[in-house]
């Protein structure tokens, strides 16, 4: 069905309102927070991993495939890489009461944080690397997967345990490396109110105060930087606290910090913004330093052994249901192959 001239227009008035709105965000005046602009890079041995996930819904089960890829970078260049991969499955009638999506979705991200922190645990675990890096946030590999975990377990004893599980092994990989290496955590979001709320920014349009997402603070800093330099976002309280989960983080990985330090980087002039957060309280400086060891590696604004796992761990959805097609067969009861010839 074509687009209709109804909803043509009224896209076209809510891309106006939009316009507006941004403009509005342009007048606001932020305090409590500065860019901080990095000269130089620093050589450094790094490691970074990314995993690629896909499923299937089919007769009653959810299967499902995360690959994941991870490659060594030492200060000389490419020096190794390694793969591996987890396949399973959900049974659609387990996980009803709880819902589909949020198990599916539970448990997938679930193993696929757990399969990248592994691959990074294979190539970093021994020693000679200076700095891991992770797609996504440090709380997200640490503890959202505890927010279904009641739920879960009530409505799914099995699958959450499963869960659980994997969180375990995730966190006592993490434990082990932290300590022995930087570890540093690369987001591509910047929704939350991390720095109004808890750092101590302040948002104003007048005398009026605001509460606005990260991206909108940003933005409006960087705006007034004249040339922009590579650098990074410092403010009044860049820690920022594992609340809610710290203590059972803490029973499982008793070296992992429950505080960590949150910034927005930049390293290249003509990059994106990209959050970093790290275990820990670094200071101005250390950040610094680990803003210039990310220069080094990210000649297009990008950590390179995070953007080269990407693409190497891609799993699309055709080559997926190619291998979907291997099992089904011998899934079938003989009634499907009666129906198509019917």
């Amino acid at each position: 069905m074509p687009v209709t001239a109804s909803l043509y227009e009224r896209f076209r008035g809510v891309g106006r309102e939009l316009l507006d709105l941004l403009s509005l965000y342009d007048s606001l005046s932020v305090s409590g927070a500065e860019w901080i602009p990095v000269e130089g890079s620093s050589p450094v041995s790094t490691a970074g991993a990314d995993s690629s996930r896909q499923f299937e819904v089919y007769r009653g089960f959810i299967l499902y495939a995360v690959q994941g890829y991870a490659m060594l970078v030492s200060r000389e260049g490419f020096a190794g890489s390694v793969e591996d991969a987890s396949v399973g499955y959900i049974e659609v009638s387990e996980v009803s009461r709880v819902g589909v999506k949020v198990a599916r979705d539970s448990l997938i991200s679930s193993t696929a944080k757990t399969l990248e922190v592994s691959l990074l645990h294979r190539v970093g675990g021994g020693g000679g690397v200076d700095l891991l890096l992770f797609d996504g946030s440090y709380e997200s590999f640490l503890g959202p997967i505890l927010v279904f975990k009641g739920e879960l377990r009530r409505a799914s004893p099995r699958l959450a345990e499963r869960i659980q599980g994997l969180w375990e092994h995730r966190l006592k990989m993490l434990n082990e490396l932290y300590g022995r290496v930087r570890l540093a955590f690369i987001s591509k979001s910047s929704s939350k109110l991390n720095l109004v709320k808890h750092g101590g920014v302040r948002v104003k349009l007048g005398s009026s105060e605001y509460q606005v997402p990260d991206f909108i603070v940003v933005r409006r800093i960087i705006s007034n930087v004249k040339p922009l330099k590579p650098g990074f976002l410092w403010y009044e309280n860049p820690y920022m606290e594992l609340r809610r989960e710290c203590d059972e983080v803490k029973r499982v990985a008793p070296n992992l910090s429950c505080w960590y330090t949150l910034t927005y980087i930049l390293l290249h002039p003509a990059g994106k913004i990209y959050q970093l957060t790290t275990p820990g309280r670094l200071s101005r400086e250390e950040v610094a330093e680990l803003v210039k060891q990310l220069k080094h590696i990210s000649p297009d604004g990008y950590p390179y052994p995070l953007s080269a796992t990407h693409h190497s761990s891609k799993l699309t959805r055709s080559d997926f249901r190619s291998l979907v097609a291997l099992i089904t067969p011998e899934l079938e009861t003989g009634r499907e192959q009666l129906e198509q010839t019917l």
